[in-house]
């Protein structure tokens, strides 16, 4: 596998499963198409429907999730999650709840309506407390509803040199009970949790120079739960749709997002919780909520409103095409990524390293970057230039 791929942080759970040679039994899978009816993608912009942008909260230490007292009111963080908040975010939630149900109470506010406050309002509520939502933004308008739904759990999750003793353990363990979460909701109503075939293309052989390595020594412990992904394989020339570029295939775990935060949603109104839109312009505002215990899960909202002075951003763009229900399989050739989930085939960019992106807080969309991004991807599809020139 080329090592452009393995720096990818989204691919290092595709990289570990195809080493891994084994999965554990009972394991759903989706039959990948056979190579000779694989059919491409239409990756142009006549299809885009829109582009949207993400800040993943990146912490260097990892995510915060300890309990922070303010006279008396007693604060559990739960934030920083990176580019691995839909991954994580069961596993996390667990712990929050823990904390939070500690003491005595039996009401809490969460600050935050993308998954990771979801997922600990659940928690919460499914414990016998009482809670409430406060939110700028529903769950249709967080980031977390523009993220690009795959099981990536170590995706920018901490700098080596930042991370806490400790820490690969902790993140294991969050990793594993999620990673039993998401399996549970495979099959249900609106297909919230799949997997799907995915195809990894090498780039030409054709003297470019290759990517540089990333400045920032982003932690890569996924190799940890390698044995949750089922079992990758290089394709032979005669059953390999990219042929003659070395392709390598397995099963990867999708989340379709928009039917997942909906579902987590009713879930938690069904269940007598409640959803308040309220903006916080600063630490004042969220201390000043009637409940004693406040589980703060908002994300790179949290740098600003709770002094998080190490949050960084971590910029990341998604051009979105039509849905494509014939063409159901997810796509890595030349840094690009598509996957073809329900709601639309999302396309992104990742750069020449995972520097990409790092620091920079610009949510404005750049059509130039999807447009370069879908001309990646449809090279995929094409003699590679050494055959072309031959």
């Amino acid at each position: 596998m080329p090592q452009t791929v393995q720096r990818r942080a989204f691919l290092a759970g595709s990289s570990a499963a195809l080493l891994a040679g084994c999965t554990r039994a009972g394991m759903p899978l989706t039959a990948a198409p056979p190579a000779h009816r694989l059919p491409p993608l239409a990756l142009d912009m006549a299809h885009l429907m829109k582009i949207t942008v993400c800040l993943r909260p990146f912490r260097p230490a990892g995510p915060r999730l300890e309990v922070e007292r303010f006279g008396d009111k007693t604060v559990v963080h739960n934030y920083g999650h990176g580019g691995a908040g839909w991954s994580l975010g069961w596993g996390c939630a667990e712990e929050a709840a823990a904390l939070a149900r500690s003491g005595e109470a039996d009401e809490f506010a969460v600050i935050g309506a993308g998954v990771i406050g979801l997922t600990s309002a659940l928690r919460l509520i499914e414990s016998g407390a009482k809670v409430t939502i406060y939110a700028e933004e529903f769950p249709a308008e967080t980031r977390s509803a523009r993220a690009t739904g795959v099981w990536s759990p170590s995706s920018r999750i901490a700098l080596a040199h930042n991370a806490p003793q400790g820490f690969a353990e902790r993140w294991e363990s969050w990793a594993r009970a999620s990673h039993a979460a998401h399996l549970r909701m495979v099959g249900l109503l609106g297909d919230p949790v799949e997997f799907l075939p995915q195809y990894e293309v090498a780039s030409d052989d054709d003297g470019e120079m290759p990517f540089p390595p990333a400045t920032h020594d982003f932690l890569h412990i996924n190799r940890r739960v390698r044995d949750l992904n089922p079992p990758w394989r290089r394709l032979a020339d005669q059953e390999n749709p990219f042929a003659p570029r070395s392709t390598a295939t397995g099963q990867g775990m999708v989340f379709n997002v928009a039917s997942y935060a909906d579902r987590l949603a009713r879930l938690f109104m069904l269940r007598g919780g409640r959803m308040i839109r309220r903006a916080f312009p600063d630490r004042s505002a969220a201390l000043a909520l009637p409940e004693r215990v406040i589980v703060n899960c908002m994300g790179y909202g949290a740098k600003a409103i709770w002094g998080d002075g190490t949050m960084v951003p971590v910029r990341g763009q998604i051009g979105w095409l039509v849905p494509q229900p014939d063409a159901r399989y997810s796509l890595y050739h030349g840094g690009v990524n598509a996957v073809s989930r329900r709601d639309g085939v999302v396309i992104q960019y990742y750069g020449p390293n995972e520097d990409f992106g790092y620091g920079d807080t610009s949510e404005i969309p750049e059509p130039a970057e999807t447009e370069q991004a879908l001309a990646i991807l449809r090279r995929a599809y094409a003699p590679p230039t050494s055959s072309r020139n031959g």
